[in-house]
This record gives C-alpha cells, structure tokens and sequence, in this order.
C-alpha cells in the first residue's frame, strides 16, 4: 500500500503583508511500505485519531473508489451505518468496502463491484471510514461533511438521491418479475 501526501505551506510573498500570502505546494512525496507494515501505520494513525490520505489497489470499489485513486480515511466517530464505506482487517492487510449489513456483533461489507458479501468483521474491528476521495484533480464525498465547501457536498447529496433512485427501481423491477411467475 502506498501514501500521498501533498501539503501547502503560506507564505508571505514579496511584496508585503500576509494578506498578499501565496501558497507554496510542495512536491507529493511517496512511502512504499509493504501491506503489514502499511497496515500498521493506518491503523496507529487512525487509532489515535489522526486522518491520512493513502491509495490502494484493487477494483473491487469501482466505480465509486478506482484502482490507485486517493482516500481520505478518518477514525470513527460514532457508529457504522449501511452504506459507509469502511476500513476492515483482510488478512495480512486492510480492505475498504461499503457497509452492506449490520448486526448486534458484525459488520457485513461487499465491494461496489461485487455481487458477494465479505466475511462478517466484528464491529469492533472496523478501524476508519472513508471520507473523500480524489482522483486526479477531482475531489469526491464520500459523507457529508462541509469542510472541504459547499459544491462538494451538494455533488455528494445528489449522489445518494440517484442511487437510492437506483435502489427503488431495481426493487420494483425484481418485484415485478416474482410476481410474473
């Protein structure tokens, strides 16, 4: 698993005050660690309630989260609702899927791209959820949150309208061909 990590520094510019600052981006660094050690540093750094962006690999998230795509993954704050997209234990490693049932003890995730359910994970072992995701110069929610503006969060809004639409009709559509037979 690799990490991304492109930061700003203000600084004042030439000609005066800070109100004239321009912002400095210094170049994306890369960490190539292997998959337990990846692991590792994502859940101490979640454990303590840090965020970090980090890229993966797989398509089993397609279309929503694509091969090499970057995620912004927080800690949990509060519980895990169907639907959230979430960082799970997977072997020697983690995996990120979207939270498809939920019981008393365990969390049921599935790969958007997927037509099986995960191995159940217990709830106390989801470690992060993800937040955003950014594709190339493009940022996407993945919750509903304000602090990366408002346009992001009416995208993200208008997303779960038409996939919840997605959902109604598909419903209907399988209604229809039981009660056909």
């Amino acid at each position: 698993m690799s990490t991304r990590a492109g930061h700003g520094q203000a600084r004042e510019s030439q000609r005066g005050g800070p109100e004239e600052a321009a912002v400095q981006r210094f170049p994306k660094r890369h960490l190539r660690l292997t998959t337990a050690n990846g692991a590792r540093l994502i859940r101490d750094a979640l454990g303590v309630g840090g965020e970090l962006w980090v890229s993966g690999e797989g398509q089993s998230m397609h279309p929503t989260i694509r091969h090499a795509d970057v995620v912004l993954l927080s800690p949990l704050r509060g519980g895990v609702k169907r639907g959230d997209i979430v960082l799970v234990p997977w072997g020697h490693g983690l995996m990120l899927h979207r939270v498809d049932k939920i019981d008393d003890e365990n969390v049921r995730t599935k790969g958007d791209a997927r037509d099986s359910r995960d191995p159940p994970t217990a709830r106390g072992d989801v470690l992060g959820r993800a937040i955003a995701v950014r594709r190339r110069d493009n940022l996407r929610l993945l919750t509903p949150t304000l602090r990366f503006g408002i346009l992001p969060l009416v995208q993200f809004v208008l997303g779960e309208l038409y996939r919840q639409a997605q959902r109604v009709r598909r419903r209907a559509r399988r209604r229809r061909q039981h009660s056909a037979r």
